[in-house]
C-alpha cells in the first residue's frame, strides 16, 4: 500500500473531557497494546481502544468512530493496602512471611513521611510490559504519597462480562484488583544470597524496564534514603481461574545499590541548599543483547547528578524461575548539571554503532531545559566521577543566562522514532511545558524539520493548534470583567449551554439584535479570557500519534478547584511530515518490535502500515498458518451439523450443512465451532478460536501440537489478545 494511500486511510482522532482534578504531571501514559492510563489525585481512569473498521470507509461519522470504547475503568487508588496482600508471594517462592505490627502510613526516613502520610493522592503511574497481566497483557503500577507503588491488573474474568458495541464482542474493564504491591510495610521476598532487613521504606520513583523479549520484566523503585532496588517480576494465569482471582506471581527483589552520586549531602540549613528530588528519578534504556545476556542502562537522579548504571541479566531463564540480575558496582557514565525538583530522563529506543562501540542516547529535562546525552556501554567513565562538591562542578545553582522559557517547567517529552538514514547530534524530540498562555510562545517545542509547506497552516500536531486556538481566544475588555464581575467563568465549561454556538439564523423574524450587547463597548481593548495546563504528554507505542492531557482556566478572575474535579480534556495529534519522512518512520516502526494492538493502532491512526489479518485478506502468518490447518483437515472432515447430523462444507469464516445451518470456524484450526463457550474471540479483528482444552478433547492424537503451536492467549488469525 502507498504512503499516499495510507494517509487517505487515516481515522479521525477524538478528544474527550474528564472530570477531575489533576495532582501531579507526566499523568497520561500508553501500554504497549493501546491502552490510555490517566491518573487524577485519587484515581485513575483507564481506557480500551476500539478497533471496529467502518464497513464503508469513504463515508466516515466521527460522532460513530472512536478511538476509544465508549466506556472507561475508573478505579480509586487511596486506600491504604495491608501487608497480607504480599503473603502469595512469600508463599510461592516457600519464605517465611514476616509477622510485625503494621500502622498504615508512614515509612522511610523522613521526619513527616515516617510518622504519617497525606491523603495518598496520586503521585506517577506507568504501564509494565506486555507478558504480565492475562491474556498476555500489561499491568498498571501506581505510586502514591504514602510511598506505597500498587500494581493493578485485570482479574480472571465470569466469562459474562463481555459487552457488545456495534454488534461485536468487546472487552470490558471489569474486575481490575490489586495484585501486588511494594513499600510503607508492603514487603518482598528476596532471592537467595541477597538479604535485606525488612522495613517501613517510602518509595519516591519507579520505572519498568523496557521488554526484554524473555520471560517477565524488571521494575526499579527508588526510596528516601536513596537506595534503588531492582525488582524481578514473573506471572501466570490460570485460565479457568475464578473470577478476580490476579493470578500467580514471583516477585523478588535481586540487586540493590546506592544512588548517591559524587556530591555528599547538603544540611537543609545550609544557606546554599535548595530543592532537589523527583518523583520520575528512574528511568530505563533500551536493551543491548549479548550473546546468552542482556544489559541495559538504568539513569537515576540525585542532588546535581543524573548517574548511568549498566544492569546486565541472563537471557537463557525459565518461565517461573529466579531472574539473575549483575548490577555493575560504580556509574558507567554521568552528568552534573543543576536539576530542579521533578527533573526526570528520556531515552531514545535505539542503540547506536558508533566505531566500535555501541552507545545510547536521550534528552535530560532539568525539568527547566532540555539537555542532549549519550552513553557508551564499553567506554566506561567511571574513573572520572571522583566525588567532589557542587561548587566545583557549577551545579549548585542554574545558569542565569536563560529565556524566560525556562520558568515554565517541562512537563513531558516524547523522542520520535529516529531516521535511519542518517545520524544526528540530538534525538529528535517534542515537549510541552506546564503554562500556555498567550504570553508563552515556548510551552511547546520540536526540533522536527517543518513540513513542506508551513505557511498552509499551524505547525504541529493537532492539539497544538487546539490549545493555541483556546489561549487566543478574546473579548473585549468590559465584557470579559462584567461576567467576572457578576460571579461567572468567561470561556468556562460549567454551564454545558454555554458552549453552544449561537445560530444567527435563528433569530431570523424576531426582534433580537445580536450587535445590542455591544453598544457602548470598546471593542478594540481585547484581553485574552483563557489559559491551559498541560499535565502531562505520551506517545503511542509506535510513536505515530501523541496524547495530552490538559486543564482549562479562567484568565480574568480567580479560580477555584474543588474535590468535584475541573473540567479537562485528553487531546491527540499526529506529526505533518513529508513522504520521504514518512518512509523513513515506516522503517523504524518495522524495527521496532510492537504488539498487534499496537501495530492495528499505528495504522488506524499513525500512518502505520498494514496489518495481515486486519482489514486484509491476508493472515498473520499464512504458510505456517495453512501447515497447521493441513493437521486438523481429517477432523474437519468428521464434523457433522449439532442439529441435523449432517455433513458440513466450509465456506471460508462459516461452515454449513446441507439443510444451511451455519457455524463460524475456528480462524487457526479451520474446524467448525459447533456450540457456544467452546471459542474465545479476539479483541482486535473479532475472530473466533477454540481453547487448547476443547482443541485436545476433540483431536486428542493431536495434542502435542496443539500445546506447542498453538496460543491459548493470542488469535491464530492476527495475533490480538483474546477477550478476557
Amino acid at each position: 500500500m502507498s504512503s499516499g494511500n495510507r494517509i487517505d486511510n487515516l481515522l479521525p482522532l477524538e478528544s474527550f473531557a474528564l472530570t477531575a482534578v489533576p495532582a501531579s504531571t507526566h499523568n497520561v501514559v500508553w501500554s504497549p497494546d493501546a491502552e490510555l492510563a490517566v491518573g487524577c489525585d485519587d484515581c485513575v481512569y483507564v481506557f480500551v481502544p476500539d478497533f471496529t473498521i467502518p464497513k464503508f470507509p469513504d463515508d466516515r461519522d466521527p460522532s460513530v468512530v472512536r478511538q476509544y470504547n465508549d466506556v472507561a475503568l475508573r478505579f480509586p487508588t487511596v486506600e491504604h493496602r495491608s501487608p497480607q496482600l504480599n503473603r502469595p508471594l512469600f508463599d510461592y517462592v516457600a519464605q517465611e512471611f514476616p509477622d510485625f505490627e503494621f500502622i498504615p502510613g508512614g515509612g522511610g526516613s523522613g521526619p513527616i513521611t515516617s510518622q504519617g502520610s497525606s491523603m495518598n493522592h496520586l503521585i506517577s503511574l506507568e504501564w509494565s510490559p506486555c507478558g504480565l497481566g492475562r491474556m498476555n497483557r500489561s499491568v498498571l503500577a501506581v505510586l502514591t504519597a504514602a510511598g506505597t507503588i500498587t500494581v493493578y491488573c485485570e482479574g480472571a474474568s465470569d466469562k459474562k462480562n463481555a459487552f457488545k458495541p456495534r454488534g461485536r464482542s468487546a472487552r470490558t474493564l471489569l474486575p481490575w484488583v490489586a495484585a501486588w504491591g511494594v513499600g510503607a510495610g508492603l514487603l518482598l521476598p528476596t532471592t537467595e544470597g541477597h538479604q535485606v532487613g525488612y522495613f517501613k521504606e517510602h518509595v519516591t520513583s519507579f520505572a519498568w524496564a523496557k521488554d526484554t523479549d524473555g520471560h517477565g520484566a524488571l521494575l526499579a523503585y527508588a526510596n528516601d534514603d536513596d537506595d534503588i532496588v531492582i525488582v524481578s517480576v514473573q506471572a501466570k494465569h490460570d485460565p479457568d481461574a475464578s473470577p478476580g482471582d490476579c493470578g500467580q506471581w514471583r516477585v523478588e527483589e535481586v540487586m540493590r545499590f546506592t544512588g548517591l552520586g559524587p556530591h555528599p549531602k547538603v544540611n537543609q540549613n545550609d544557606p546554599d541548599s535548595l530543592p532537589s528530588g523527583s518523583s520520575f528519578s528512574l528511568s530505563w534504556g533500551p536493551w543491548l543483547k549479548r550473546g546468552t545476556s542482556k544489559s541495559c542502562m538504568v539513569s537515576y537522579i540525585t542532588r546535581g547528578y543524573v548517574g548511568f548504571r549498566q544492569v546486565t541479566i541472563d537471557a537463557s531463564q525459565k518461565k517461573m524461575e529466579t531472574t539473575k540480575v549483575k548490577v555493575d558496582k560504580v556509574d558507567t557514565d554521568g552528568v552534573c548539571l543543576y536539576l530542579a525538583p521533578n527533573a526526570f530522563v528520556v531515552w531514545e529506543d535505539l542503540i547506536w554503532t558508533i566505531g566500535q562501540l555501541k552507545v545510547c542516547r536521550g534528552i535530560i529535562a532539568t525539568p527547566f531545559v532540555a539537555k542532549a546525552f549519550q552513553v557508551s556501554f564499553e567506554d566506561s567513565q567511571s574513573e572520572k566521577i571522583a566525588r567532589h562538591t557542587p561548587y566545583e562542578c557549577g551545579s549548585t545553582y542554574p545558569d542565569l543566562e536563560v529565556d524566560a522559557s525556562t520558568h515554565n517547567p517541562i512537563t513531558g517529552l516524547v523522542i520520535h522514532p529516529p531516521s535511519l538514514s542518517q545520524t544526528t547530534t540530538t534525538p529528535s524530540y517534542s515537549l510541552v511545558r506546564l503554562s500556555a498562555t498567550h504570553e508563552n510562545d515556548a510551552w511547546y517545542q520540536t526540533n522536527l524539520p517543518l513540513p513542506p509547506n508551513p505557511e498552509d497552516g499551524y505547525i504541529g500536531p493537532r492539539w497544538a493548534a487546539e490549545i493555541n486556538q483556546i489561549i487566543e481566544h478574546q473579548l473585549p475588555r468590559a465584557m470579559a470583567y462584567r461576567a467576572a464581575m457578576d460571579g461567572g467563568s468567561v470561556g468556562s465549561d460549567d454551564n454545558s449551554d454555554e458552549d453552544e454556538e449561537i445560530d444567527p439564523e435563528s433569530f431570523d423574524g424576531s426582534d433580537y439584535d445580536p450587535d445590542e450587547d455591544l453598544a457602548g463597548i470598546d471593542t478594540e481593548d481585547q484581553v485574552h479570557i483563557n489559559r491551559s495546563r498541560i499535565w502531562g504528554m505520551a506517545a503511542s507505542p509506535g510513536g505515530g500519534v501523541t496524547a495530552v492531557f490538559v486543564s482549562h482556566h479562567n484568565a480574568v478572575s480567580y479560580g477555584r478547584d474543588t474535590f468535584a474535579g475541573i473540567k479537562c480534556r485528553v487531546l491527540f495529534g499526529r506529526y505533518d511530515s513529508s513522504s520521504e519522512k514518512n518512509e523513513e518512520a515506516l522503517t523504524a516502526l518495522a524495527i521496532k518490535k510492537l504488539s498487534t494492538e499496537a501495530d492495528v493502532w499505528e495504522w488506524m491512526y499513525g500512518r502505520g502500515p498494514p496489518v495481515p489479518g486486519v482489514g486484509t485478506p491476508t493472515t498473520l502468518s499464512s504458510e505456517h498458518g495453512n501447515a497447521l490447518k493441513d493437521h486438523f483437515e481429517m477432523v474437519v472432515r468428521q464434523q457433522l451439523c449439532s442439529f441435523c447430523k449432517s455433513p458440513l462444507r466450509s465456506e471460508g469464516k462459516l461452515c454449513r450443512c446441507g439443510k444451511g445451518h451455519p457455524f463460524v470456524t475456528c480462524a487457526t484450526t479451520g474446524l467448525a465451532i459447533l456450540a457456544p463457550g467452546l471459542s474465545r474471540t479476539c479483541n482486535v479483528c473479532g475472530s473466533k478460536c477454540l481453547s487448547r482444552e476443547n482443541l485436545v478433547r476433540m483431536a486428542p492424537q493431536l495434542r502435542e501440537i496443539i500445546m506447542d503451536e498453538i496460543s491459548d492467549e493470542l488469535c491464530g488469525n492476527c495475533g490480538g489478545k483474546f477477550v478476557n
